[in-house]
């Protein structure tokens, strides 16, 4: 079994009225890291999407991200995007991501294109991991503090490429056997949390 560490970026419109019903976000930026049991790295994906409902990005995922309109015009058309990102995946693998929300977010934008997500496996939370192995107050932390914690030096700015290898650095400090066998940490369905 492979282990992939997923993280994506996503836009919200910059005026609530103008929200795409049943679109929690518009995936702009898909990013993963194959990793091996040793946590090392074994393949990279980045792929930026060029967006269909949103196209400017909010000004606050925009200073955050510092992602630009230009670079993901310059990407593909999402259907495109998550069908190169599946066959990247390849078969039999887990994802582990910061947070529930990114695989939500996943199969929220294939279900409004359209797309199959039976695909998609479980996902391992390595943010529960954190606060369970190390913080134990039954809370989401953010992954800078994580860093912080373990005195890692962030990798980029805040963009799902940069945020992938992040959270390996945290997971180098946490028991991921442990984790990876206890089905505990497996991220449950959140969409109405998106």
């Amino acid at each position: 079994m492979k282990y992939i560490v997923m993280d994506l970026e996503w836009n919200q419109p910059t005026v609530a009225r103008k929200k795409k019903a049943g679109l929690h976000g518009e995936i702009m930026q898909i990013a993963a890291v194959k990793i091996t049991e040793d946590l090392e790295t074994a393949g990279e994906f980045n792929q930026m999407v060029k967006p269909l409902y949103y196209p400017k990005i909010n000004r606050d995922i925009r200073e955050l991200t510092l992602l630009t309109e230009e670079e993901l015009y310059s990407g593909l058309p999402f259907p495109e995007a998550a069908e190169e990102f599946r066959k990247w995946c390849g078969d039999d693998f887990v994802f582990v991501t910061w947070g529930p929300s990114d695989t939500s977010m996943l199969r929220n934008n294939m279900e409004m294109h359209g797309i199959d997500a039976g695909w998609i496996p479980d996902t391992f939370d390595a943010q529960l991991v954190f606060d369970d192995q190390f913080m134990q107050e039954g809370r989401s932390f953010a992954l800078n503090y994580a860093l912080y914690y373990f005195r890692e030096k962030p990798d980029g700015t805040h963009n799902a490429l940069a945020d992938v290898y992040n959270t390996i650095k945290v997971m180098k400090h946490m028991d991921m056997d442990d984790a990876f066998q206890d089905e505990y940490y497996i991220c449950g369905n959140m969409e109405e949390n998106v």
